[in-house]
């Protein structure tokens, strides 16, 4: 003869509902996460644009570094400018592809000492001839080259680089309402 216990029955019927999730605490979950990612989805677009932008102009800042460098150890010009070929200056503002061009004093020939090329849909507008180092290390009148990503995302879309005359380079941003010069 079976004993009935009257708690024996709901302590299992506990554990038997305790061992999932219903339907309706998975769709709660769901919409929560959904909302969220509605929420961080463009913050992560603004945060993407800015570090693209920055390491962009970082890298440039860079080469005009090296350039400046190479101009004093070769003693002789060194010119930062655009390319459409990798291999040699073109005389136009857009640095889509941009390389360092040093000369060299023995055989008064040119070799390119660094190259680049911008990433997606960011530009770099910058002075027409170039920007030509000295073998003192100095440039000839202060440049600004301008990168640039077309959005409004970031708010500050442009990276503002000045060569100073003594060859120094400062940066700052710029908002330019979503358009790129």
């Amino acid at each position: 003869m079976s004993v009935f216990r009257p708690g024996h029955q709901s302590a299992v019927h506990r554990i038997r509902r305790a061992r999932g999730f219903t339907l309706i605490e998975l769709m709660v979950t769901i919409a929560v996460i959904a909302l969220l990612a509605a929420v961080a989805a463009p913050a992560m677009v603004t945060l993407m644009n800015s570090n693209r932008l920055s390491s962009s102009a970082g890298e440039l800042t860079a080469a005009l570094q090296l350039a400046r460098a190479e101009a004093v150890r070769r003693s002789a010009t060194v010119t930062v400018c655009g390319s459409a070929d990798g291999i040699a200056c073109t005389n136009g503002a857009d640095w889509a592809n941009w390389i360092v061009l040093g000369t060299n004093n023995m055989t008064a020939a040119t070799d390119v000492v660094r190259s680049g090329v911008m990433p997606g849909n960011l530009q770099i507008n910058g002075p027409a001839g170039g920007v030509v180092f000295s073998s003192a290390g100095l440039i000839p009148a202060q440049a600004n080259l301008t990168v640039c990503i077309p959005t409004d995302q970031p708010a500050e879309n442009q990276r503002v680089l000045t060569v100073m005359l003594s060859g120094a380079v400062l940066t700052a941003r710029n908002n330019g309402g979503g358009a790129c010069p």
